[in-house]
């Protein structure tokens, strides 16, 4: 009996030493496994970092009743670090889950692991703490390294937007001023009339029509209306008849009636002058205005005639008009009008005289000199209209004028969207992201579904990251009729549809994000070129086709733009000098010499 034990005892540590010993082969001949990660350097697309980490064990290393676990981590040059999904492995004679890895003839493991994208794995590199155990005994192995860095170029989605009008900035994710809505010069005009005897064309104020007080009140006033105006456009005098008479001759009285009225406004306005200049005491040949007769005999009124039957109290009104339209012949048309007299005195009294007159328009311009609406805009914001203020802002460069004006017209009209809109713009290409959002929030309730409105939120969402909120301010702008591709595809871009990115970009041309998305689907010779015809490059455009450069090995590219680049932003350097784009040329001298 104490024999049987002894053997048995024997036999157990025979198996535990013999364990232990596959343990430590495979700890001391662990340099004979090759890791890898693919792509190494990783890259980050759609924000999430997709590497396939691979293992490959030679023949007769893997014991047949070995567990082995990995931890990949991603550890990150300032202590950031990420520790990714363990991998399992196991010899072929092992329990429990995981890869099986053949002792005779080897094997190897390949597993994709997906990680949120952080800025700090830009310069990082990937590891795995490998521990390998077998019934009770375990063994540690030494720090696997798997690759180095992450290519982030897809990050480097966005440029700074620029602010202006739709029809004047580049194409691309821009803050957008309103409309203004100013046109410059607007016509203001004052209407008066002058009424005359059947077959007559002289002047006669003892006419009932001449002697209405609205009729001398109107004729009254376009003196006083034309000297409110710093211009006077032009008056325009238009002579009528009315149809009952002989054509040639009805011709002949407008004419005449049209002439009669001009000279009596040509009268009557050197009087207001002379009195005019006697109280301001100056004289009167330095406050008369030019003006301009426009005179024209428009003959026989046949359309006032028809219209003032409609809008008549006469019974019979539609039969009269049905009898009038239904004669082809003109001679034919003015028998029915006499025959009409004899029955109806409406005709004769009420509707005939008021088609015999002249109508005199004087047309003003209502509009102020752009240096005037500039000065008022300052002195006397009040005077303004809020498409003149609006206005008076695109006159400076100044974007500190170019706020205040906006302030002054929020506070004159507080329910009007477009001052809130504009003073947004510029608010957030200042960096106030808080007050710009502020503000683009008051003038979405004040404008609800206003496209411009909705893009510049959707702008400011990218500016600050916020790509879900972009997405639907764009939506909902391109719903209310502003046009929105660009603007999507970007967002396609951040979440890694490049295809989809390139159809919604396809009419767009010489933009930044559009040679990025050239550039990630691998077109470099497009994206070369859409960035070659941007006009005054900007440090990152210059960094981009930098990265061109380095892609298609074009060292001479790589460094002539990065100089480019480093002279309008010294940041750049720092980014250059770790960015795992140009790895294969950081220790060159001419690399060295692009970015001190």
């Amino acid at each position: 009996m104490k024999a049987s034990k002894l053997f048995v005892m024997i036999f157990l540590s025979s198996a535990i030493v013999f364990s232990g010993c596959g343990l430590k082969k495979m700890v001391k001949k662990q340099s004979s496994v090759t890791y890898s990660v693919s792509p190494n350097p990783m890259e980050t697309h759609g924000g999430k970092m997709t590497m396939e980490i691979k293992g490959s064990y030679p023949k007769k290393y893997f014991h047949k009743k070995a567990n082995l676990t990995i931890v990949p981590e991603i550890k990150a040059e300032d202590g950031t670090s990420l520790k990714l999904n363990p991998i399992y492995l196991k010899g072929q004679k092992a329990t429990g889950d995981g890869i099986t890895i053949n002792y005779k003839t080897g094997g190897s493991f390949s597993v994709t692991q997906v990680a949120d994208y952080q800025p700090s794995f830009a310069q990082c590199k990937l590891v795995g703490e490998a521990n390998a155990t077998m019934k009770t005994k375990s063994a540690s192995f030494d720090e696997i390294y798997f690759g180095e860095g992450t290519i982030a170029t897809s990050e480097r989605i966005f440029t700074n937007p620029q602010v202006g009008y739709k029809d004047k900035v580049s194409e691309g994710s821009n803050f957008i001023l309103s409309d203004h809505g100013y046109t410059g010069q607007s016509v203001a005009t004052a209407t008066g009339m002058i009424y005359y005897e059947l077959n007559k064309d002289n002047l006669n104020w003892n006419l009932a029509l001449n002697k209405k007080d609205e009729n001398k009140a109107a004729l009254g006033g376009l003196m006083q209306f034309m000297d409110k105006y710093s211009e006077v456009i032009g008056v325009d005098i238009i002579g009528w008849a009315s149809p009952e008479g002989e054509l040639n001759r009805n011709q002949e009285l407008s004419s005449n009636r049209s002439k009669t009225a001009q000279k009596w406004f040509e009268g009557e306005y050197d009087k207001y002058i002379k009195k005019v200049a006697k109280e301001q005491k100056v004289k009167a040949a330095d406050i008369k205005k030019n003006i301009k007769f426009n005179t024209s005999d428009n003959g026989e009124d046949w359309d006032g005639f028809l219209a003032a039957v409609a809008a008549s109290n006469i019974n019979d009104k539609d039969q009269i008009l049905n009898v009038i339209r239904s004669q082809a012949e003109r001679d034919q048309r003015q028998q029915q009008i006499r025959n009409m007299i004899a029955i109806y005195n409406e005709i004769d009294n009420e509707i005939l005289p008021g088609l015999r007159r002249a109508i005199i328009k004087v047309n003003c311009s209502d509009s102020k000199t752009d240096e005037q609406i500039a000065k008022e805009s300052n002195t006397n914001p009040e005077a303004l209209t809020m498409s003149e203020l609006l206005y008076s802002a695109s006159l400076t460069q100044d974007v500190n004028t170019k706020m205040a004006i906006y302030q002054k017209a929020m506070d004159l009209y507080p329910e009007d969207f477009h001052a809130y809109n504009d003073m947004a713009c510029f608010k957030a290409s200042q960096g106030d992201y808080d007050a710009a959002k502020d503000l683009l929030d008051k003038a979405n309730s004040l404008s609800p579904n206003n496209g411009v409105v909705l893009n510049n939120i959707g702008v400011l969402c990218l500016v600050q990251g916020d790509y879900d909120g972009a997405k639907n301010a764009f939506e909902a702008s391109e719903k209310a009729g502003f046009a929105q591709s660009y603007n999507q595809g970007v967002i396609d871009m951040k979440n890694g549809d490049y295809a989809s990115a390139s159809s919604k970009m396809a009419n767009g041309k010489c933009t930044y994000n559009l040679a990025l998305n050239q550039l990630l689907t691998k077109d470099y010779a497009a994206a070369k070129n859409t960035l070659n015809c941007i006009e005054n490059k900007t440090a990152a455009e210059y960094y981009l086709l930098a990265i061109v450069g380095a892609r298609t090995n074009t060292p001479a590219e790589i460094y002539s733009n990065l100089k480019q680049c480093c002279s309008l932003d010294a940041a750049y350097k720092v980014q250059a000098s770790k960015d795992m784009e140009f790895k294969n040329y950081k220790d060159n001298a001419e690399f060295q010499a692009a970015i001190k």
